[in-house]
């Protein structure tokens, strides 16, 4: 077996590992774009109940229903914090899963890239091989 045919064996086992962590990231990076969706919808009825509760607010409500208004904005402030968190957890799992294709990519081009050499070394030792052979039978034709 030829050393590039040996090589194709690493460089399709790199490929389908370099396809592995494209597919993990690409579901990373959905993840993300769901959760910044729901952060910002969270964030949204924030306000807009923020802005609904102000103007009964300014025309008066009961200190029950202030209480309850503000312990209502703190849990949707916890809850906001906590999708933040969330959302920058899944930013470094991104930038990791985004560094392990990298990684696997450029070593796969490498790969690629010996293994062109070696071709490339074997067509032409293959090309000496002809031309000798051509040459010795046509010097045993002149003989």
């Amino acid at each position: 077996m030829k050393r590039s045919q040996r090589l194709q064996v690493i460089v399709d086992l790199k490929i389908n590992q370099e396809k592995k962590y494209l597919d993990a990231l690409g579901k990373q990076r959905n993840l993300k774009l769901q959760k910044e969706t729901q952060l910002n919808s969270l964030k949204n009825y924030r306000q807009d109940y923020r802005d609904k509760n102000a103007k009964l607010i300014k025309n008066g409500i009961s200190v029950m229903q202030l209480m309850e208004f503000r312990a209502f904005m703190e849990k949707m402030d916890k809850a906001i914090e906590g999708e933040e968190r969330a959302l920058k957890m899944l930013d470094s799992e991104l930038e990791r899963l985004r560094k392990n294709w990298e990684e696997a990519h450029m070593y796969t081009q490498g790969i690629q890239k010996i293994q062109g050499n070696a071709r490339v070394s074997e067509q032409k030792q293959e090309e000496k091989k002809e031309q000798l052979a051509m040459d010795d039978r046509a010097a045993r034709k002149k003989r």
